[in-house]
């Protein structure tokens, strides 16, 4: 997906977001305002990818202000706040039906924990009146029934298996439930960052979670907003490869992987892939013919020549 000029808007909010978490020193935060307004420059046109343009310029916040990890404090915070939202009662909720609906449910929750993002959204944002409202919603774009079928056509005796690519601290304590759905049907391999960008989730947030009790985890092994195959581990670029369906979540593995979409030739080879998120801003739910605010669940088609 390419950028569309409102996209600086929030790339410009998300700076001054950062800025704020590593200094209260209005002096400082000019000189780094301004050093990484600048950077936005020399990656910014109309053949931009927005979480490529963010992993740039948010790379270069890390550099000047020598914070390895300016949203510790958020990443942690949201992590407590997802544990303590999900009760035994809405996890009772979510396991009610029969296996589509279920799947329907666990989506949705997936979704509502991709609320929790300071990307698109700012860090005062009521985000519990987000949760609430997409755990109450509907799937407006809806391929659950799709992924069923896809989850339940194996090639062989063995089970299939799914590469589950995580987005945001936080967010990945709602992808649990999911997860343990998934692996109803098939291996689950869940992938986290490998060092800290912006939210996104590392393997600290996967123990945080609980994912490392129940399943494999790994790490993109870079710290790339979305996912970028060029950056990625061996490991990772492994499990991709063998995996036979692709779970992709929010909105920067949206913006990026679709970018993979566009590669076909007669080396590529393919897999179904399944995007999970919340559309957040007017660029993607253009896009997806959708109003902000939609909740997505959508089938493609990825191809890749690793």
């Amino acid at each position: 997906m390419k950028i569309k000029p409102s996209c600086s808007i929030c790339i410009s909010r998300q700076i001054v977001d950062a800025i704020n978490e590593i200094t209260d020193d209005d002096a400082k935060k000019f000189e780094l305002i301004k050093s990484t307004m600048q950077k936005i420059t020399d990656v910014y046109g109309a053949e931009a990818v927005p979480a490529w343009m963010g992993t740039h310029v948010h790379r270069h916040i890390k550099d000047i202000s020598n914070s390895k990890d300016p949203y510790e404090k958020l990443k942690r915070n949201a992590n407590v706040y997802a544990k303590q939202y999900l009760t035994k009662t809405i996890l009772d909720e979510v396991n009610e039906g029969d296996e589509l609906k279920r799947l329907q449910n666990k989506a949705k929750l997936a979704i509502a924990g991709n609320v929790i993002d300071f990307g698109p959204y700012g860090t005062k944002d009521n985000i519990e009146h987000k949760v609430e409202q997409t755990i109450e919603g509907i799937l407006d774009i809806d391929y659950s029934k799709e992924l069923l079928e896809d989850l339940k056509n194996k090639k062989s005796n063995e089970k299939s298996k799914i590469i589950y690519i995580c987005d945001n601290a936080g967010e990945i304590v709602f992808d649990r439930p999911l997860v343990e759905e998934l692996m109803n049907y098939a291996d689950v391999t869940v992938a986290v960052k490998g060092k800290p960008i912006l939210n996104d989730a590392t393997m600290e947030d996967a123990i945080e979670a609980g994912i490392t009790d129940i399943t494999k985890v790994i790490t993109s092994g870079t710290d790339v907003i979305g996912t970028r195959f060029e950056e990625s581990s061996e490991e990772f670029r492994n499990e991709f490869k063998t995996a036979d369906i692709v779970i992709s979540k929010g909105m920067g593995n949206y913006e990026s992987l679709t970018e993979y979409e566009l590669l076909k030739n007669e080396n590529s080879s393919s897999k179904p892939i399944y995007y999970i998120f919340k559309a957040k801003c007017e660029p993607i739910a253009e896009y997806n013919n959708v109003h902000v605010g939609a909740n997505v669940l959508l089938k493609g088609t990825i191809f890749y020549n690793f």
